[in-house]
């Protein structure tokens, strides 16, 4: 039996989620869909598919590594990759006691809704009703420089959505239009499509195209969005960017998705943040860490830098004989905290020595003086 482990590409203490995550990308890659007449895809297909029935079920993951990869398979069905699957597409698959958690989650993902007719606890429990579905929530990217990322920032961008038709509010016909019922649907909002997957032929369960999940059709459709129900905008987003913030964090923008279902609340709009790397200035959690060039006299004597930081330019005191292998440390001149803004971390400073190119007799001659001093 192949290790189910390595067919999804994780380790054996990966989480529930991290398991959940890399079987999605894996059955999104070699689905038979995307790669028609590809018995290899296919076959791999359904190797992924039967290691996250077994991983993606807490119970049947514990009895697995309990009994390990090699051995009698506990699952049952033959010891080759996806043992207790060879069924598939042939008719006779047994669906007792199988949990459909995992299958009907890859479903959702490609068909958007079970196959089976149900919820995700089975059979015959009907489908929910999708006529007043909120609207898609969308995700878009921005940039912050560093220092916009340490002293928050106003943000103004231009923003693609749609947005529920003004003219007739969202509902894709024109006020005092005759209704009927849908001769599709006849009526019920939603019909049926057959869809073909590792386990043959199934229905699927959809809104009805024709009435849109209105159950019923108009003759007069609305002239504006041309019985759509939404429209197309660019609005320009003003988001106030929070002190502290981090790449891949990501900020909601209430109402600015998608335009809802035939009227209702639209979805919300997700702003993902990308903080720009900076040449001098690199950010590790709330500290920040940089360098500067002091000349080699200058690092004896004594002296003053200016160095840059994410709060401005700032002077420090360089003492006498400081030792370039030791960082300076500008407190609370690094990041805020996300959370209070009053706390901050340091600036971490390296010293590089600045050495000449070149030296003239007369300093030669003084250098040579001091190194016979200190002999």
């Amino acid at each position: 039996m192949a290790n189910y482990y390595s067919l999804l590409g994780v380790d054996k203490n990966a989480t529930a989620d991290e398991i959940k995550k890399a079987y999605r990308k894996l059955a999104h890659e070699h689905h038979p869909d995307k790669n028609h007449g590809d018995k290899a895809s296919e076959a791999k297909f359904k190797e992924i598919n039967a290691a996250y029935e077994v991983l993606g079920n807490a119970q049947k993951r514990s009895q697995y590594d309990q009994f390990g990869s090699s051995g009698s398979n506990p699952f049952g069905g033959s010891a080759g990759a996806g043992g207790g699957f060879q069924d598939f597409g042939q008719g006779n698959f047994n669906f007792g006691n199988m949990d459909f958690g995992g299958v009907e989650e890859m479903f959702e993902t490609f068909f958007g809704g079970n196959p089976f007719g149900g919820s995700a606890g089975g059979f015959g429990q009907g489908q929910a009703n999708r006529t007043r579905k909120k609207g898609v929530d969308l995700e878009v990217e921005l940039n912050v420089t560093l220092q916009e990322a340490a002293k928050g920032v106003a943000k103004v961008f231009k923003h693609k959505h749609k947005v529920n038709c003004n003219a007739c509010k969202g509902k894709g016909y024109e006020v005092g239009s005759s209704r009927k019922q849908c001769p599709t649907c006849h009526g019920r909002k939603t019909v049926y499509q057959r869809v073909q997957t590792i386990f043959g032929t199934v229905q699927q369960e959809i809104v009805c195209p024709t009435c849109n999940g209105n159950g019923e059709t108009f003759d007069k459709v609305c002239q504006i969005c041309h019985g759509k129900g939404f429209e197309e905008t660019v609005e320009e987003i003003n988001l106030d960017i929070p002190v502290g913030i981090s790449s891949g964090q990501r900020l909601k923008v209430p109402n600015k998705g998608e335009a809802g279902y035939h009227g209702s609340d639209p979805g919300d709009l997700y702003v993902l943040i990308n903080v720009k790397e900076d040449k001098k200035l690199k950010r590790e959690g709330m500290d920040i860490y940089s360098s500067v060039e002091i000349n080699y006299i200058d690092l004896l004597l004594g002296t003053n830098a200016k160095i840059e930081t994410v709060w401005g330019v700032v002077e420090i005191k360089i003492p006498a004989l400081t030792d370039p292998s030791k960082e300076l440390r500008l407190r609370d001149h690094g990041m805020p905290k996300l959370s209070n803004s009053n706390v901050k971390g340091d600036h971490h400073l390296k010293i590089k020595i600045q050495m000449p190119t070149s030296l003239s007799k007369a300093q030669k001659e003084l250098l040579e003086s001091v190194r016979q001093e200190n002999k």
